[in-house]
């Protein structure tokens, strides 16, 4: 009965040691996420602000305030 009672025990450790390095990963993966969403919000306003200034460059108004300055 003891030595059912170890195993057991070893077991049980065993798997909190199993959980607490998945937990780890969990928030690792996380720190990833939020930088990869980071990068994806950069790509955005980038491809809007081209968007706009060729929107502008396309409607003349680029050279107005180029005229009025």
């Amino acid at each position: 009965m003891e030595n059912r009672v170890n195993r057991i025990e070893q077991i049980i450790e065993r798997h909190d040691g199993q959980i607490a390095s998945l937990f780890s990963k969990v928030d690792d993966i996380s720190i990833s996420l939020a930088c990869i969403q980071k990068t994806l919000e950069q790509i955005k306003f980038f491809v809007l602000g081209g968007l706009g200034v060729f929107l502008l460059a396309e409607v003349g108004i680029i050279e107005a305030i180029r005229v009025a300055l």
